[in-house]
């Protein structure tokens, strides 16, 4: 079987595969919304990514512990 990550390292695995998905869609989105072309699309998209990727990872590590704390206040628990 093969080794698995330990659980302590959850919240910044979780971070980061979901910071990568929404940074993929977000800036895939707005770019081809606001070009015209695949070549261009494909010119701007990466380094807008990369760029993205990085600032969505430490926002979801700030914000996610707040908006739980936040839900906690609104919503029963089981």
């Amino acid at each position: 079987m093969a080794k698995k990550i330990p659980f302590r390292y959850r919240v910044y695995c979780f971070a980061l595969v979901m910071s990568f998905f929404t940074s993929m869609i977000v800036s895939a989105t707005v770019i081809s919304l606001r070009t015209s072309t695949l070549e261009g699309f494909l010119h701007i998209w990466p380094s807008s990514f990369a760029i993205a990727w990085p600032i969505v990872f430490v926002a979801i590590l700030i914000i996610a512990p707040l908006v739980n704390k936040l839900l906690n206040v609104f919503i029963e628990p089981t």
